[in-house]
């Protein structure tokens, strides 16, 4: 777009790539080099200001932000930086003694240059925001039966489609195929059954990418023509979620340069969803491209929201990664609504955003409007109204949402089994909250809440050894975090969430336990973080002890 900046996909240094759009280090014969996340954003920020002393204080400013640590931290984001860069340190990074450190080596960028201007400049095609899905209408092979349930099916499955968000439906024939799926269907009579029988195909192709075949017995009177409740709306989330699954295959092949908005999304989509600091900062980059290249695509502010707020929460990135925090989260969330008022993925964020706030009763009010807005809601907008819900002090509502978010979209992240862990174990039900927060831990094993909650469920069944296990591992993955209500990873409204949480950590090991209260003002902008004295549990969890840790967490009698 006409004026935009060019962005940098990767550093190159000696014999190292940094590829801040994949969160990946490089070396010799493109080997993937291990960093942890806090070593990962040191580099970034010495290749960004290569051949220039950076004092120490100057680097935990930018790495810490508002965080009391000590040297110790950054001296080991440096023996991590020269442990993966192996003989070539002393070619790369240079320690002045007392003083700070330097980024020796000559650095050059990969970029991807800016459009020539346009005049006039074109508005984003609907269909760079949108995937488009054409229906043909249902064979049917057989009596009557066979042929209304086929008519029924295809006027029922364009209807729930069309309510889909970022999808576009359109009645066959249609002569777009590019970049489209095709969906076909046939009713047939197999002897007392009716089998339905559905297909998604690449239009241009015709190659079949996804099939499902269900049988409905003769008779069935639930709805016209003997069609049971709930088959149009699953057939439909598996049909989008294919669609947009194809649609990200297709993503992650193109040049970052010819990437839609809606694809942008989809890949920062992706990342976000893995809860880990490197994605994290790769979805926001993403994110932020797709709200600069439509100023106008709602779901982009939306997700854009959600990223803001978990890199302010954590404290992840440079300083100008989550720039105005909490208020710029809410301010990307107003603006998704008011370009979408009836999305539920929208208002789910502006609930989400208004938790941040504390401003208890217009987020639980803004995530049960989500959850009534008439249109088919995803498991990422169910799951941040359920936790909405669930910190609001409502969580059997939480538990509710969740269920319905695995019952209808069975290929909800393990983010989703967390959540429901921790709703769990927030209404009481510690003994449920295990087995759903134990298979969370070990598919998504750097998504930190779902320890944090282990830790809670682990103290209160008695499983004290698990819930040191979970501990440690929150801190491996956070060595700097402390508790904190309102100002970091836990927001909860009651006082008794709060103090269940506060007695479990301090049962399982953290020392210095105290939880602050918010801010006076209500802002909700962060105090000062304190250092606190973990003992024995500080250090980093090596391969072997962190073997033993996630055994202790495995529920019994699994692999």
């Amino acid at each position: 777009m006409a004026g935009a900046e060019a962005h940098v996909g990767a550093y190159h240094f000696d014999q190292f790539r940094l590829d801040v759009e994949r969160g990946t280090l490089l070396g010799p014969g493109e080997s993937v080099l291990t960093v942890r996340p806090k070593a990962f954003a040191l580099l970034r920020y010495l290749v960004e200001n290569p051949g220039r002393l950076h004092g120490r204080t100057e680097l935990l400013e930018t790495l810490w932000p508002g965080v009391v640590v000590t040297d110790d931290s950054l001296t080991q984001c440096i023996s991590d930086l020269r442990h993966a860069f192996g003989d070539r340190a002393p070619h790369v990074l240079r320690t002045v003694p007392r003083r700070g450190y330097m980024l020796t080596a000559t650095v050059s960028t990969d970029t991807t240059a800016p459009e020539p201007p346009q005049a006039p400049p074109l508005p984003i095609a609907a269909s760079g925001r949108a995937g488009l899905l054409i229906l043909e209408p249902f064979a049917h092979f057989g009596d009557e039966a066979a042929a209304d349930v086929a008519a029924v099916l295809s006027t029922e499955l364009l209807t729930e489609l069309t309510r889909f968000e970022g999808i576009r439906v359109a009645a066959a024939p249609q002569t777009e195929t590019a970049d489209a799926y095709r969906i076909r269907g046939e009713v047939r009579l197999a002897g007392r059954t009716l089998r339905i029988t559905a297909r998604l195909e690449d239009a241009a192709r015709g190659a079949a990418l996804w099939a499902e075949r269900l049988d409905l017995p003769r008779g069935t009177t639930e709805l016209p023509a003997g069609v049971p409740a709930g088959v149009v709306q699953r057939l439909s989330a598996a049909l989008v979620h294919k669609a947009e699954q194809e649609d990200l295959r297709r993503a992650r092949q193109k040049p970052q340069s010819a990437l839609s908005v809606r694809e942008l999304c989809l890949l920062g989509k992706e990342h976000q969803q893995r809860g880990n600091e490197a994605d994290t900062l790769v979805a926001l980059d993403l994110f932020q491209q797709a709200v600069a290249a439509d100023p106008n695509y709602a779901l982009a502010y939306a997700w854009l929201a959600f990223t803001v707020q978990r890199v302010d929460t954590y404290g992840w990135g440079p300083p100008a990664a989550a720039k105005g925090g909490r208020d710029r989260a809410l301010a990307c969330a107003r603006r998704a609504v008011e370009l979408d008022p009836d999305s539920p993925l929208c208002l789910s964020r502006l609930a989400y955003a208004l938790l941040l706030h504390r401003r208890w009763d217009e987020a639980v009010m803004t995530a049960r409007a989500a959850l009534r807005a008439g249109r088919p809601t995803d498991y990422a907008s169910l799951n941040t109204c359920a936790e909405v819900l669930g910190h609001g002090g409502y969580p059997d509502e939480a538990i509710e949402a969740f269920q319905q978010a695995l019952s209808l979209d069975p290929h909800c992240p393990p983010m989703t089994r967390s959540l429901l862990g921790r709703a769990l174990v927030l209404a009481g039900k510690p003994e449920e909250a295990l087995p759903e927060l134990r298979w969370a831990a070990a598919h998504l094993p750097d998504y930190v809440p779902s320890f944090h909650s282990l830790v809670v469920a682990a103290v209160e069944t008695g499983r004290m050894e698990a819930a040191r296990a979970a501990l440690r591992e929150a801190v491996r993955l956070l060595p700097h975090w402390e508790p904190r209500n309102y100002t970091g990873p836990w927001y909860f409204r009651r006082a008794s969430d709060v103090e269940r949480f506060e007695t479990a950590f301090r049962a399982a090991g953290l020392a210095d336990m105290r939880i602050d209260p918010p801010d006076d003002n209500g802002t909700g902008q962060r105090k000062p973080r304190r250092s606190v004295d973990r003992g024995p549990t500080t250090p980093s969890t090596p391969a072997a002890q962190r073997a033993n840790d996630l055994t202790a967490m495995r529920p019994a009698g699994t692999a």
